[in-house]
């Protein structure tokens, strides 16, 4: 009876979620660009999708089908910080989705990440950049599955959104830094023919056409982001076409198995980590308690007596296999 009980009440939050998620995501009132001459595996919305990934083809440490790749690694920072990365390759743009925790990413609401990944079906997720944070104030560029949702670049604010940078993912799933951001900027971008399925305001842009950036000058004035203290960070970061990476360093604590001590990372020595990875372009989402790395239903990134932010927004990947 309590096993019949615990399916119902799931099945009733994922009904009610998608209720939420379908009553709110494309409000009349919201801009919304059309893919459908893109011959995409999946929609662009924000519906959670029925298949889920193979059981049997996950292991240890990754995840493969026909249509994605995942390997999980992990490694030490110069013997001085853990830090994880997933290297995830998969068919199509489309695969790249993002969802907000209550449906509608005007809200405020938050929820908790591993269960937003769990019913998203993903098969791995990653923090987004708390898209409704209140240093925020509603201000910055914000594209949700081809939905916009803020086009607020003209305001200062109480920090100085002028000095922040965008990450915009386009129609191909290719990534483009805004490098301090004004009105006009996007609009030019889209000029060249790329539509923006999702950006991101957080920041800053730690690695651009495959080169580190060294200036870091004015990145608290963005945001808070305390550049120069070890801490928890997050990066998203593209390698090639439809090749994608995140990086994540772990803050300040005591592995228990092996009894090691990390630091946590300055953006300045985080920005060498995830030099060292490969990629074309990185940009830095919001870290601290919100770091998220999930997969396959954990969270890889985890620490003994931490406490985990409650998300807003989160980015996934899914599996298109079958169809």
């Amino acid at each position: 009876m309590k096993k019949i009980l615990r399916k119902l009440f799931a099945t009733l939050i994922l009904a009610a979620f998608l209720c939420t998620q379908a009553a709110s995501a494309l409000g009349g009132e919201l801009p919304s660009l059309d893919f459908s001459d893109r011959n995409y595996l999946l929609p662009v919305d924000f519906a959670i999708l029925d298949q889920r990934a193979i059981e049997e083809n996950y292991t240890e440490n990754g995840y493969q089908d026909s249509t994605i790749a995942v390997v999980i690694e992990s490694g030490r920072f110069e013997d001085r910080c853990d830090y994880w990365t997933a290297d995830i390759t998969i068919k199509d743009p489309s695969q790249i989705r993002t969802s907000a925790a209550k449906g509608d990413f005007r809200s405020k609401g938050t929820r908790d990440g591993l269960e937003l990944c769990n019913i998203l079906n993903a098969v791995l997720g990653l923090n987004g950049d708390f898209v409704n944070g209140t240093e925020k104030l509603d201000f910055g560029y914000v594209v949700r599955q081809g939905v916009l949702f803020r086009d607020n670049l003209d305001t200062a604010g109480r920090w100085n959104s002028h000095l922040m940078d965008v990450l915009a993912i386009d129609e191909d799933g290719d990534f483009h830094i805004i490098r301090r951001a004004k009105s006009g900027d996007i609009a030019e971008m889209k000029a060249d023919g790329k539509r923006i399925m999702n950006s991101f305001c957080f920041g800053p842009a730690l690695v651009v056409d495959g080169e580190t950036v060294q200036d870091f000058d004015g990145a608290d004035t963005w945001m808070n982001m305390g550049r120069e203290y070890e801490r928890q960070r997050i990066a998203f970061c593209q390698v090639e076409k439809l090749h994608y990476k995140v990086v994540c360093c772990s803050g300040p604590y005591t592995n228990t198995s092996t009894l090691m001590k990390s630091t946590g990372l300055t953006l300045t020595d985080f920005t060498r980590l995830v030099g060292q990875q490969g990629v074309k372009t990185a940009y830095n989402l919001d870290g601290g308690d919100s770091s998220l790395l999930y997969f396959h239903g954990k969270r890889i990134n985890e620490k003994p007596n931490q406490s985990i932010r409650k998300l807003q927004d989160v980015i996934y990947f899914v599996s298109a296999e079958g169809l």
